[in-house]
């Protein structure tokens, strides 16, 4: 999992206020709100805001709609700003696989009725989406800004000035734009390193991960099930993965019974899901179901008699299904036990039982509040809950698996749960775990996932005794390719910590790895690398650039390596920096000349939080960490050059695509320190009373400002080249190249304002 625990709660508090459960007018999340919206002030309006951000994602004639005016009257708006013709738009970005993109940039431009209107969907479309899609109305901040109806108004000359001197700026940074590759290119064909590998004999029984392009939501409703096409299904296979695992939730996949909810299309995802273990069959991959069940419902769902007798802890406008209640095991169980007779090659599930989702009556340690469980312990409801998905799951297909996660776990309770499990389920722990780490000086331990700090910690390696003491088999659950210290890029490069994690893990006899979260799902060499050291290759990583990479160029490849992997692991590792930090939007992320007053969100919009970025660090500690992070990738972006030089032809793309991620990440940790000094020097300057103090401060927010220019136009290039920067599958586009140019435009505001201020304050 990936979230705060904090979170839990706002989202649930917001969750089924959007509900429509007996004809009610549909109230989405956060609604009503007073809360002011963030003004971008280096548009000259909200209505050039609005243009300028959907040029590039939304048919003309829908902005039109959205603004009440003609579509002359939105290229008339366009044009003033230096925006080219509208090309064909990718009806993708409507899609369910684009619309977080365009929801995220428009999220305080306009009020809900207009999203909707934007996004072409119904209000119960949206509000489903928000509570459904992986958390989104949490990664939107747990709550919506206040945003009045958006129309068109003619410019007022104060406007047409502004909007020149955006011409202008627009002209400028498109000297440093080319021909962009379109946005989701790798849908179609995944540009993931090309070399086979064939991994024989591995030690592994279980080789799992995510889909890199999948939707979280709902996938199976889609009857592409785009979410496995078979070129990545194929490319996986040959890295080595045996197993790929699918969001679900159990209602949406049985029938309505007049008690126990369902679905009226299940038998369309059943269907689908077919497809899709057919399809990951031809390459030797098992799927798995994500199974964090059951899932709460509205309080209004317990309306009638028979289900009111069914019905335990409240929380947030949910309450629970009972799992001390007999008749609600029985539907769990059984609701298992025909989905896996319907689609008889599934390859089992993973069971989440303490997670943000509120599920049985103890995943919040609320039992003592619920009168059949009170007198319950916590470990006997957390052990039957998995005993009986492992029993339905069985008993439709005794050769499926059953992964119990011990994520979200009261530790204390953890041998007495083990010991309860099924003697056939397998225990999974995330490796690091628990890992005592030091950063700058600041100690902590890790809380989630985390490829700057190698594994295993001590919960994993004190849980994996327990369960082979109790009989069972053992997962490691890490992060190979990409975590959410960065996780919009395909791989981190860090291949000496990924390969002293692989050899770290051998060492435990454990049975199988599930290799990412929803990020991380990439096909790539780490992934080969990684499996090969784990069985038993000890061959060191020169021998691997040399065989990828061919001799010549080898002993920079390491170099690279070696700098990438040092570089990373200075990384200032917090769980809220993971997911409050700006590394994910990067250069993309705006400067604010005053403070929004907006919290981060998680991974969502960071705006301007840099107390939630920096987490238990000083600022002036987490700035030198993220520049040591960039610098240490600087270096080794060169020796990725020197390797270059020296390659043999057939080889040159895939150190050309290695060099642009490579480089990328070394930007996104470079704007991550000009970013965080702005503002630590912003947030000084509006503090002081002092003239000299000031003017210090405003010279080192205009020499920060600088470096975020020249940052965009160094990172634009590499943008327009590769569709994967800005991508992760759960959040959809972080950032495409519009959002780098009006970043570019937002900076050029910025320094007029600091050149304003210094002169001001000159002449007092």
């Amino acid at each position: 999992m990936k979230r705060y625990t904090f979170y839990v709660f706002l989202i649930l508090t917001s969750l089924l206020s959007a509900q429509n459960t007996s004809g009610q007018s549909i109230i989405l999340p956060g609604e009503p709100s007073t809360i002011p919206a963030v003004d971008y002030v280096h548009f000259p309006s909200k209505m050039h805001a609005f243009v300028w951000r959907n040029w590039t994602m939304v048919p003309r004639s829908r902005l039109a709609k959205v603004l009440n005016t003609s579509e002359t009257n939105i290229q008339k708006i366009a044009t003033s700003m230096g925006l080219p013709k509208q090309k064909q738009i990718d009806p993708i970005w409507n899609s369910s696989k684009g619309y977080i993109t365009v929801l995220r940039r428009n999220w305080h431009l306009l009020p809900y009725e207009q999203l909707t209107v934007l996004l072409g969907i119904s209000k119960e479309e949206l509000a489903w989406r928000l509570i459904e899609d992986d958390f989104l109305f949490v990664k939107m901040g747990s709550m919506k800004p206040y945003c009045e109806p958006l129309r068109y108004a003619e410019p007022t000359p104060e406007m047409e000035q502004k909007v020149r001197k955006i011409a202008s700026w627009t002209n400028e940074i498109n000297k440093f734009s080319s021909a962009e590759v379109p946005r989701f290119r790798f849908f179609d064909e995944q540009n993931a390193q090309s070399q086979d590998v064939v991994l024989e004999d591995s030690q592994l029984d279980i080789r799992m991960i995510f889909s890199y392009n999948a939707e979280f939501g709902d996938p199976l409703i889609d009857p592409q099930i785009a979410s496995y096409p078979d070129h990545l299904l194929k490319k996986l296979s040959e890295k080595g993965i045996n197993s790929v695992w699918i969001h679900s939730v159990l209602r949406m996949l049985v029938p309505e019974d007049g008690i126990f909810p369902g679905s009226k299309d299940y038998s369309i995802r059943l269907n689908n899901l077919k497809k899709l273990v057919d399809r990951a069959a031809k390459y030797n991959i098992k799927v798995y179901l994500y199974a964090n069940e059951p899932r709460a419902m509205p309080e209004e769902f317990f309306n009638s008699p028979e289900r009111k007798s069914l019905a335990g802890v409240k929380e947030g406008g949910l309450q629970t299904l009972c799992t001390s209640d007999i008749r609600v095991l029985d539907w769990v169980r059984n609701s298992y036990e025909k989905v896996f007779k319907e689609v008889p090659g599934l390859g089992g599930v993973f069971t989440i039982t303490a997670s943000e989702n509120l599920t049985n009556c103890a995943s919040h340690h609320r039992q003592t509040q619920c009168e059949r469980c009170k007198n319950e312990s916590y470990d006997k409801i957390i052990a039957n809950i998995n005993n009986v998905i492992s029993e339905g799951v069985k008993k439709g297909n005794p050769n499926a698996n059953v992964l119990v996660w011990d994520w979200g776990w009261n530790d204390g309770y953890a041998e007495k749960i083990i010991n309860q499990l099924s003697k056939q389920s397998w225990l999974m722990s995330v490796s690091e775990w628990s890992l005592p780490i030091e950063r700058g000086g600041i100690k902590s331990t890790v809380g989630e996932y985390s490829i700057s700090s190698v594994g295993p910690g001590p919960r994993a390696l004190e849980h994996w005794k327990m369960a082979k003491k109790a009989g069972l088999k053992t997962v490691a659950k890490i992060q190979v390719n990409a975590s959410w210290e960065l996780g919009c890029v395909p791989v981190i490069p860090a291949m000496e910590l990924i390969a002293k994690h692989a050899k770290n893990l051998s060492a435990e006899s454990i049975n199988g790895i599930m290799f990412s979260w929803s990020v991380g799902g990439y096909p790539s060499l780490n992934l080969a690398i990684f499996q090969s050291i784990f069985n038993g290759d000890n061959t060191d990583l020169l021998h691997y650039a040399k065989q990828y990479y061919g001799a010549k160029p080898a002993n920079y490849i390491c170099k690279a390596w070696h700098y990438f992997s040092s570089g990373f692991a200075e990384f200032p590792y917090n769980i809220t920096t993971l997911y409050s930090g700006p590394q994910h939007v990067g250069p993309a992320n705006l400067l604010y000349i005053k403070p929004t007053h907006y919290k981060a969100s998680m991974v969502g919009i960071p705006y301007d939080d840099l107390d939630s970025w920096r987490s238990i660090y000083p600022a002036e500690v987490f700035i030198e960490q993220i520049k040591k992070v960039s610098d240490s990738f600087d270096s080794g972006c060169m020796e990725l050059e020197n390797a270059l030089r020296h390659a043999d032809k057939e080889v040159l793309p895939l150190i050309k695509s290695d060099l642009i991620r490579a480089k990328a990440i070394q930007l996104h940790f470079a704007s991550v320190a000009a970013q965080s000094t702005f503002i630590n020097e912003r947030n000084k300057y509006l503090s002081a009373n002092n003239v000299t103090v000031k003017k210090y401060c405003l010279e080192i927010m205009k020499k920060s400002a600088n470096a975020e220019k020249e940052i965009i136009e160094a990172f634009l290039p590499l943008v327009l080249q590769d569709p994967m920067l800005g991508y992760e599958s759960s959040n959809q586009y972080f950032y495409v190249p519009q959002d780098l140019k009006e970043k570019y435009i937002n900076i050029h505001h910025t320094l007029e304002w600091i050149n304003t201020e210094i002169e001001n304050l000159n002449k007092s």
